[in-house]
């Protein structure tokens, strides 16, 4: 299946018109990825994988073009194996209209632990479980922009499921998840017409935006399939309502940020936020380095009920910006929850070795809860889970 999806996207790339406007980019990664123990089903501690990423834009008068096509194949999991057109947009610009038609990926958001009004795209889970990683949605997408504010209208005719690691993979669920027979409460399942808005605006130093989502939930309900024999878990899409607000403020040196939500369809209403605050020391040390301070709460009213573990916690970080030629950086945090002592740290690194290569450098280690299942922390079926990875990234 793999390598029929990667012939039908070669064959669109062979067949796009170039002329002087045109540009052609691609890039290579070799990740190498090891965990410090075996997996709770016995899962290999070296995980080795190799991605790629082709990028091809053409514009013409008012209107572009612009095709993105991402790649992995991971010799441990099947799953993360996959190919997935990330971008594949028409776009026409007019006065103080724009239009944009076919595949792309929309973000939403200023907090740094956790994106709540980030809805319009599914994560990518097999990537990355920051939810960072999107997959292309499917959309028209018609915007305004005036001086008192830009509009933004979607109309997302097309679902797209989220993606888990396969049994043979890493950080995933304690139970195989049986995507090939997802639930969904609408009875037009993945073709259920979604629709969402967005006004975005600025005063001074203050931007702010208003969000709403009605559609099919991007994070499925995992259902237990009543097999003992065959354990596993059955994810259950349900249609919900979001409307979300983001706020950001400059002051000095300093930006205070909130994103918080309220949220209708899954069980009874309720709503979540991230707030918090990232100081910057420019030329720290005497050097011309940024060091970057982060603190952020994450709250969520369903307290245990919430189907994560992000419901009382605190996020702290430091971003390092060395400022030199090869964009050298590191960003580093924890997030703690006071009320269980779970503990989650990351880290991440990158930096330029020549003009066409960069190192990428990650690591995650989680902490506080053991192994057995215990409902009050739920990160205990990822306390085997603590990996160092490193990426060589060749640009082309």
């Amino acid at each position: 299946m793999l390598k029929l999806r990667f012939i039908c996207v070669m064959s669109i790339f062979c067949y796009l018109p170039l002329n002087a406007s045109a540009d052609m980019s691609a890039e290579v990664g070799l990740e190498l990825r090891y965990f410090s123990e075996n997996g709770l089903s016995g899962q290999d501690k070296f995980h080795p994988s190799l991605r790629t990423e082709l990028e091809f834009t053409e514009s013409w008068g008012d209107d572009s073009f612009e095709l993105v096509v991402f790649g992995r194949a991971d010799k441990n999991d099947s799953e993360r194996s996959h190919l997935d057109i990330r971008e594949a947009a028409w776009t026409h610009v007019g006065d103080e209209w724009e239009l944009k038609a076919g595949i792309t990926k929309v973000f939403w958001g200023v907090t740094e632990s956790r994106h709540l009004v980030d809805v319009i795209n599914q994560s990518d889970v097999v990537e990355n479980l920051d939810g960072e990683d999107k997959l292309g949605q499917p959309m028209t997408k018609l915007s305004f922009e005036k001086d008192w504010g830009t509009v933004d209208l979607f109309w997302l005719p097309y679902f797209r499921e989220r993606t888990f690691p396969a049994l043979d993979g890493r950080l995933g669920l304690p139970l195989e998840v049986d995507v090939d027979h997802a639930v969904y409460q609408s009875s037009a399942e993945a073709w259920h017409n979604d629709f969402a808005f967005r006004y975005a605006h600025y005063i001074d130093d203050l931007d702010f935006a208003i969000s709403h989502f009605s559609g099919t939930s991007r994070d499925p309900v995992m259902a237990f399939n009543n097999s003992f024999t065959d354990p596993k878990f059955i994810p259950t899409y349900l249609t919900v309502d979001q409307t979300g607000l983001e706020i950001q403020y400059l002051y000095e040196d300093w930006i205070l940020k909130f994103e918080g939500i309220t949220n209708s369809g899954v069980g009874h209403r309720y709503s979540a936020a991230v707030f918090g605050f990232e100081y910057t020391q420019v030329g720290v040390f005497e050097s011309r380095a940024d060091l970057g301070w982060i603190l952020e709460y994450l709250f969520d009213d369903r307290k245990k009920a919430a189907p994560h573990s992000f419901e009382r916690d605190v996020f702290a970080g430091w971003r390092y910006a060395f400022n030199d030629a090869d964009s050298s950086e590191i960003l580093t945090g924890i997030i703690y929850d006071p009320q269980t002592n779970e503990r989650v740290y990351s880290f991440e690194a990158n930096k330029r070795i020549a003009n066409d290569l960069k190192i990428i450098l990650e690591a995650r280690v989680f902490d506080g809860a053991d192994t057995n299942e215990n409902p009050d922390k739920k990160t205990w079926f990822v306390q085997d889970e603590d990996y160092v990875q490193v990426e060589l990234v060749k640009y082309f």
